[in-house]
């Protein structure tokens, strides 16, 4: 059983929770946020649920970049927030 990734705006620091995926890789694009370490935390959550998948040590922010550049061409016009919501299953009731 997986927990789901929650988060609030302020978690994220300076990623808009309204961006999509390709807005968040096109503003990390630029040099100066490839190795901010403030990024490190809130990449991790955005990545984390987007993927699913798990590090077997904490990544860096350029790893962490690279993962979400691959997942952009079948993420890319995914919502932040709506990413990081705890998918909700549906129960039909009779």
């Amino acid at each position: 059983m997986s927990t789901p990734t929650t988060t609030s705006a302020a978690d994220l620091g300076p990623i808009d929770p309204d961006w999509t995926i390709s807005e968040l890789v096109e503003w990390l694009s630029d040099d100066s946020r490839q190795h901010d370490p403030a990024l490190q935390h809130p990449l991790a959550v955005i990545e984390a649920a987007l993927t699913g998948g798990q590090w077997s040590r904490t990544p860096s922010t350029v790893a962490l970049i690279r993962s979400l550049t691959l997942a952009a061409p079948q993420r890319g016009s995914s919502v932040i927030a709506d990413a990081l919501l705890p998918s909700r299953s549906l129960t039909l009731v009779a």
